[in-house]
């Protein structure tokens, strides 16, 4: 074989493999590039202890790249990366932050259970699957926009090892999204928004707020998700 030729030939072999010929266009970014955090590893948060406040915190659940939308109706948006994963961009808001002592721990989960009403207590649902779990610390201030004395920040990754749309494909299952928050003076909250994953109509059940000092919401909502 002419020397050339094999070597165009091991090329294409290669660049195949390796996915040479996938260019990702400018406006089609990797997700960890849009995260806040660039998927970094979370550092510890840092304690002010000079602070005394002691009221738990108000934190609400939302969701979106780069705005924040609360989690109040319908399944969590799923996004797809370019090579086949999935994910969600998740954030939270807190009512009353105390912004002389900067700094946010969340850890978001995904769960999901199999046939579990929403009425139902967590207890009472069985097999729990782990959809994805994420720890941060959102420690810089130009991470989040306060608005009426509610901090809010978004658009963090949270990768999940399953859809949750085609794992309740079969059978109708319930999904809980789960942000638990501790600020800096070491005041704690938590917001959670459950719904159902099958093949029928959204329909929102309503919210409230939790006595930890947090939010919950549930809805049901047909399974279908856009990325």
């Amino acid at each position: 074989m002419h020397p050339t030729r094999a070597w165009l030939l091991a090329f294409v072999a290669t660049t195949q493999l390796t996915g040479f010929f996938c260019v990702r266009e400018p406006e089609d970014p990797e997700p960890c590039e849009m995260d806040p955090l660039g998927c970094v590893p979370p550092e510890e948060l840092e304690l002010d202890p000079d602070c005394t406040r002691a009221d738990p915190l108000v934190v609400h659940l939302g969701q979106g790249e780069s705005t924040y939308a609360p989690l109040i109706s319908g399944p969590a948006e799923v996004h797809y990366g370019f090579q086949g994963g999935q994910h969600l961009f998740l954030g939270v808001a807190v009512d009353n932050p105390e912004l002389d002592s900067p700094g946010l721990e969340i850890t978001f989960s995904i769960r999901g259970s199999l046939e579990c009403p929403l009425e139902a207590a967590a207890g009472e649902c069985t097999e729990w699957f782990q959809f994805g779990k994420r720890t941060l610390v959102v420690a810089d201030p130009s991470l989040w926009a306060v608005s009426g004395g509610t901090l809010v920040t978004s658009g963090y990754l949270v990768v999940l090892d399953e859809d949750p749309t085609w794992w309740a494909y079969e059978r109708w299952g319930r999904v809980d999204v789960q942000a638990d928050v501790r600020d800096a003076c070491d005041r704690k909250g938590s917001a959670s928004y459950s719904y159902i994953l099958d093949n029928g109509a959204s329909t929102t059940t309503g919210a409230s707020d939790s006595d930890s000092g947090g939010s919950t919401s549930a809805a049901s909502g047909g399974g279908s998700t856009t990325g």
